[in-house]
């Protein structure tokens, strides 16, 4: 089962993590998505728990590029 985050962005409407595939999905106002795979549900969590969901979500990204 999925878990959605809706968030306040310009472009970005809501991420949502599915733990089975261990994937992220970020899903743009304009209808499109991205999946990004081989993404912990640890790090789904920081994005959760952080106050700035935006700025947490790029940092989680940004390692996932950098691995």
């Amino acid at each position: 089962m999925a878990h959605v985050v809706p968030l306040d962005h310009k472009q970005i409407a809501y991420v949502s993590y599915d733990p089975e595939e261990r994937s992220l999905i970020v899903t743009y106002h304009r209808g499109t998505s991205v999946r990004h795979l081989s993404i912990d549900m640890e790090q789904f969590q920081t994005v959760l728990n952080s106050c700035n969901k935006i700025d947490a979500l790029t940092k989680v990204l940004s390692r996932q590029k950098s691995s």
